[in-house]
C-alpha cells in the first residue's frame, strides 16, 4: 500500500468506524474525524494525506467545507465524497463541481468502497 495515509470524516459513527477498519485491514493508515470541523482543524494543523474520504452532509462544517480546506491545502490530493442523501440536492451538485474523484451513497457494500479508494489512489499517482 506504499504507506497511504486516508482521512475518513463521517458524524455517523458506525459508518466512520467501519471504514477505518475496512481500510485498515487493507493495509492503509487511517486517521478519523468526526466532524467537518475536527477535519478542517487536524488539516489546518498540518496534517497531510493521500486521500479524504469525507461525508457531505454533517452538521455545522459539510463536506464541501472539507473538500474546499483539501483543495486549499494540496489541490492534487484527490476527495472522495459519500452520502446518505440523493445526488439531486444542491449541497451534491456544488460538490461534484469541485471533481471529486469518486462519490458512493450510502449504504453501499465494502466492496465498492475499496474498489473506489484504490481508485482515487491509483488516479493520485
Amino acid at each position: 500500500m506504499d504507506n497511504k495515509y486516508i482521512l475518513v470524516v463521517d458524524d455517523d459513527e458506525t459508518i466512520r468506524m467501519g471504514l477505518e477498519i475496512q481500510l485498515d485491514s487493507a493495509g492503509y493508515n487511517v486517521d478519523t474525524a468526526k466532524s467537518g470541523e475536527d477535519a478542517i482543524e487536524m488539516l489546518d494543523k498540518g496534517s497531510s494525506y493521500d486521500l479524504v474520504v469525507t461525508d457531505l452532509r454533517m452538521y455545522g462544517e459539510t463536506g464541501v467545507d472539507v473538500f474546499k480546506k483539501v483543495r486549499e491545502i494540496n489541490v492534487k490530493t484527490p476527495v472522495m465524497i459519500i452520502s446518505g442523501f440523493g445526488g439531486d440536492t444542491p449541497l451534491f451538485k456544488e460538490a461534484i463541481e469541485l471533481k471529486p474523484c469518486a462519490h458512493a451513497f450510502k449504504p453501499f457494500p465494502e466492496e465498492e468502497r475499496l474498489e473506489k479508494v484504490r481508485f482515487c489512489l491509483a488516479g493520485a499517482n
